[in-house]
């Protein structure tokens, strides 16, 4: 079941509840008038009241499950619309460099070496040049 239908039906035990209890206090109220005085009438307005009171206990439970739900709906709502918004937003942006100021700054400033990078280049050089190092030596002794 949807939250639509869920909220709907909730809405339409609300509508239910409400109507029983106007229902309740127009029997109340017709009692009054026709049983004025009586120890009977006591006895039934205490029941109706009771019964009321009750009706009213699981209006206020049904109205707190449908506030959260109607707050999920608009926001699963709100949520299409303006995934829709950005989507139709981002169909029209050009692709963007976001490196393009780094790319200008080296066109108008070459890297130029440093006097640092000269014996470090060295050291690259003269590590390539050596035999590499056989590291599973100790293996070939044992076999």
């Amino acid at each position: 079941m949807s939250s639509r239908e869920d909220l709907e039906r909730l809405r339409q035990q609300a509508l239910l509840l409400e109507k029983s209890i106007d229902d309740i206090e127009y029997e109340v109220e017709s009692a009054i008038q026709t049983h004025q005085g009586s120890g009977q009438m006591i006895a039934y307005l205490r029941e109706r009241h009771e019964a009321q009171l009750g009706l009213m206990y699981d209006l206020g439970k049904v109205a707190a499950r449908i506030e959260p739900m109607e707050e999920r709906v608009r926001e699963a709502e709100e949520r299409g619309v303006e995934r829709l918004a950005t989507d139709k937003w981002q169909e029209h942006l050009a692709p963007e460099d976001h490196l393009d100021w780094f790319k200008e700054s080296l066109g108008e400033h070459p890297p130029q070496r440093d006097e640092n990078d000269i014996p470090e280049q060295r050291m690259l050089d003269d590590m390539e040049r050596e035999a590499p190092e056989d590291h599973l030596d100790w293996l070939s002794d044992r076999c």
